[in-house]
């Protein structure tokens, strides 16, 4: 084998299927982590507190984890006593995983929940991994992705959906 130029660098597209429970021992996965295709992967809804950075700690990015952004206390849920919107979030429906010949993406239908909900100044959300239940760090519920909105959406006796990026949640090119 030779190095060149053409080759440059690039991602091994095994190492994020591995990852994200494809192929990967179990000994070395998260407890309860099967691959996102096959978790309860669930939306939480958060208003305009605290500042979302992707270098948190891994103590850190699991919904309702000691010391993080992502705590209840933050968490916006539905607050016409209809129970649409849940703490803890609501589950994704119909997860992807796809393998490109350049890419892997990771995505859901978009995630919509009724349509009398009332929702104040949602800022953005964060998506976990709800069946995680310990792992390396002993992190459960472990977040995978945060998405801000934009600014403030709202919505009083209707539905509140998060329209998913046509790239999916998540798309790493390899």
């Amino acid at each position: 084998m030779a190095w060149t130029a053409t080759e440059g660098s690039h991602m091994f597209r095994e190492w994020p299927k591995s990852v994200m429970g494809h192929g990967q021992a179990t000994a070395i996965l998260p407890a309860g982590y099967a691959g996102l295709g096959a978790d309860t992967v669930k939306v939480a809804l958060y208003g305009n507190t605290g500042t979302p950075t992707e270098n948190a700690t891994l103590a850190h990015s699991g919904y309702n984890a000691s010391g993080s952004q992502w705590v209840t206390a933050n968490e916006l849920t539905d607050t016409d006593g209809s129970s649409d919107w849940v703490a803890g979030g609501i589950a994704l429906g119909t997860k992807t995983l796809t393998v490109g010949t350049d890419y892997f993406q990771f995505d859901a239908a978009d995630t919509t929940h009724s349509n009398t909900a009332t929702i104040t100044a949602a800022y953005g959300c964060l998506v976990y991994d709800d069946t995680i239940t310990a792992g390396t760090g002993g992190v459960a519920d472990l977040g995978v992705t945060f998405h801000y909105f934009g600014g403030s959406q709202s919505v009083t006796a209707g539905t509140f959906s998060v329209i998913w990026h046509a790239d999916g949640l998540f798309r790493i090119t390899v």
